[in-house]
């Protein structure tokens, strides 16, 4: 199979690559000052255009980027691009000393095709709910 030049350029110089929504995040990070358009992106970033919108619809319902018309642009919500960036570097670290939990396209596919089309029942309105669930038989009254 072949290698794109960057991909092997990077591959001799130790660096490492990025997935597409790392890809997505650093790139609109270091241009925050502009929103861009899904094939500009695609451009810059040297990957296919249909992944990258993929992503960036990912990016978007977890709240890291913001689209305008045919734009994204990275969101303005710092404490949450933090927060993701940190869950991000520890699953690379976990996937780096343990290796990927995926480990083919199957398995990706699977794995998407599980998730589910609407929240978990204890989430309402994208706030986590607690439910008590009293013991049958149990009324109440502690007489």
């Amino acid at each position: 199979m072949t290698m794109d030049m960057e991909e092997f350029e990077a591959a001799g110089n130790g660096e490492e690559r990025l997935s597409t929504s790392e890809a997505l995040v650093k790139f609109l990070l270091e241009n925050r000052d502009r929103a861009w358009k899904r094939s500009e992106i695609a451009d810059e970033i040297n990957r296919d255009p249909n992944t990258v919108g993929t992503n960036l619809s990912r990016l978007k319902d977890r709240g890291l980027v913001r689209h305008r018309k045919n734009h994204w642009a990275i969101t303005d919500d710092h404490h949450r691009l933090v927060e993701a960036t940190r869950f991000s570097k520890a699953f690379s670290t976990l996937n780096k000393s343990f290796g990927s939990i995926i480990q083919s396209e199957e398995e990706a596919k699977a794995w998407s095709d599980a998730q589910p089309d609407r929240p978990h029942p204890s989430v309402v309105d994208g706030e986590e709910t607690t439910q008590t669930i009293e013991p049958e038989g149990d009324n109440g009254d502690d007489q």
